[in-house]
């Protein structure tokens, strides 16, 4: 949907019934404006859309997205954030330019409506990503208290003595004599080793 600016004024009656509240970049409204103002080059500046709801909050979104049109217009598309259409009822909106910190221009622009969401007496149902987000989170919690649970079971002495007593068996078992088998012949000629036993066995 395009919007055409006339000067500092920015008509609405295209969109002023457009949004439904709790709706999330549902809407993209490219805002025509005159790139010139007052002799200012407008290209240089940077956008923002700010709006009030009918609950009296103050919302704003920066309008990254500059087209230039031809040789004197600029596009600058919104992409409708659900902070705009939070709240239903009548909301005020105004876009500025801005250098800096220096407000260059501010658009008017008459009021828009945001429709009511249809709500039951129960409440609405939860999207579907917060109910993954939900399942998640209870998933989560569960397995950190059965981490918990098992940290809590782990009895570090019954571990600790375990490995000792392996330590044990294993250096009585090193500790064992090397059993060697061979000839008499092939005993005389070879060099002995320590802490071996050699058992002599009969001539083939």
């Amino acid at each position: 949907m395009e919007v055409y600016a006339n000067g500092k004024n920015i008509p609405t009656y295209q969109f002023g019934d457009l949004f439904v509240q709790g709706e999330k970049f549902a809407d993209t409204i490219n805002f025509v404006i005159d790139r010139t103002y007052n002799g200012i080059d407008l290209v240089n500046c940077s956008f923002c859309i700010k709006g009030l709801t009918s609950e009296n909050w103050e919302v704003e979104q920066v309008l990254p997205y500059m087209q230039l049109i031809g040789s004197n217009k600029i596009s600058l598309a919104w992409n409708v954030s659900d902070n705009f259409t939070f709240n239903s009822g009548t909301l005020q909106l105004e876009i500025r330019a801005s250098m800096g910190d220096a407000v260059i221009i501010k658009y008017s622009m008459p009021p828009v409506q945001v429709k009511p969401a249809v709500n039951g007496k129960n409440g609405p149902l939860p999207e579907t990503v917060e109910q993954a987000v939900s399942q998640i989170t209870e998933a989560t919690a569960a397995g950190l208290a059965r981490l918990q649970q098992l940290m809590d079971e782990f009895d570090l002495d019954t571990v600790s003595a375990r490995l000792d007593r392996i330590e044990e068996e294993t250096a009585t078992y090193l500790a064992r004599p090397e059993v060697i088998a061979m000839t008499r012949s092939e005993y005389e000629a070879a060099e002995h080793k320590e802490n071996s036993l050699y058992v002599i066995t009969e001539e083939v």
